[in-house]
């Protein structure tokens, strides 16, 4: 009775963790991948682990964290196994689940290199600080702020240059 009642628990625990993160775990795999179906998968084998594993989470933000680094690592392994290094323009299936200046945002943001990606995404969507990013991404707090630095630089360069090019 007692091994039911704890499995009960643990269910309504992973249920409420589902309901909790699903989006956020969404929006974090379609800034890595190139389709709805690929994210919804990441996020999908990100829920696996967790009740595979069934890791003790210290609090929520330790929750949250290791949710965001497993989506990661999903994403990463993944990129690996079909060897897709190249910037991928978003498809129209992804294109259809935002609004067009939102969409005109992600797409330029996924211009950048993967780490830049998630470190802008982590900074400005998520409001995590440098050095919780940086604990995320496994790398010192001043990469993480170079990372960033470069990555606004970047972007600035990318909007400019398409700003410049509509003028012409």
């Amino acid at each position: 009775m007692e091994q039911r009642n704890k499995q009960a628990a643990r269910d309504r625990e992973i249920v409420r963790i589902v309901e909790t993160y699903s989006d956020m775990l969404m929006r974090i795999a379609l800034n890595r991948v190139n389709s709805i179906a690929e994210a919804e998968d990441v996020v999908q084998s990100t829920f696996e682990r967790l009740m595979k594993r069934q890791p003790r989470f210290e609090n929520r933000e330790h929750e949250k964290a290791w949710l965001i680094k497993t989506a990661i690592r999903i994403c990463i392994d993944e990129a690996r196994k079909n060897a897709r290094h190249a910037s991928v323009p978003l498809n129209e299936e992804i294109a259809a689940a935002y609004s067009e200046e939102s969409f005109e945002l992600l797409d330029t943001i996924r211009q950048l290199p993967e780490k830049d990606r998630d470190a802008v995404y982590l900074f400005y969507y998520e409001e995590y600080t440098v050095r919780e990013i940086a604990k995320l991404l496994g790398e010192r707090e001043g990469t993480t702020r170079s990372r960033l630095s470069r990555a606004r630089q970047k972007l600035r360069t990318i909007m400019e240059g398409d700003a410049y090019e509509q003028v012409l």
